[in-house]
C-alpha cells in the first residue's frame, strides 16, 4: 500500500503524473542524490574551466530491496526512457526542482545480494527545468 506524499523526490512519465518515490505501490527510499548545472567542464586557453552542456543529476542508494528497484525499473524497462523527476539541486538552498530528463540505467551489472541490491546509481541526464 502507498505511503504518504513526504518525499521531495519524484518521478513519472508526464509532469502532471509525478509520484514521490514513498507513494509508489511499492515505497522506495530516498536517494542519495548529486546535482550539476553541466554536464562536461572545457579547459580555456586562459587557464578558465568553462561548464558545458545539459545539468545532470544522480539517485544513488547503498542498499535497497528488489522490490525498490523493480519499481523504479518500471520507468525505464530498457537502457534509458524519458521521464520527469523532482529532485534537489546543489544551490546554496538545496531547494527541489522539476526537470524532463533522461533515465539512463546503469551499465554495470548491478550487485546483487539476497533480496537487495547493492550501489544502486540511476543517471538522469539532458535535464530541462519545467519548474
Amino acid at each position: 500500500m502507498a505511503q504518504p506524499d513526504t518525499s521531495d523526490y519524484k518521478i513519472g512519465v508526464s509532469s502532471g503524473s509525478m509520484i514521490a518515490l514513498g507513494s509508489l505501490s511499492t515505497a522506495v527510499t530516498d536517494p542519495k542524490s548529486t546535482y550539476s548545472p553541466y554536464s562536461r567542464e572545457q579547459k580555456l586557453v586562459s587557464g578558465l574551466v568553462r561548464g558545458i552542456g545539459f545539468p545532470i543529476a544522480t539517485w544513488q542508494w547503498g542498499i535497497i530491496t528488489r522490490a525498490e528497484r523493480d519499481a523504479l525499473r518500471a520507468y525505464c524497462p530498457g537502457k534509458s526512457a524519458a521521464v520527469y523527476i523532482r529532485t534537489k539541486t546543489m544551490d546554496s538552498s538545496d531547494s527541489y526542482h522539476t526537470y524532463s530528463a533522461t533515465m539512463v540505467w546503469p551499465t554495470q551489472e548491478e550487485e546483487r545480494d539476497t533480496q537487495r541490491r547493492i550501489g544502486l546509481k540511476i543517471t538522469f541526464q539532458a535535464l530541462v527545468l519545467i519548474s
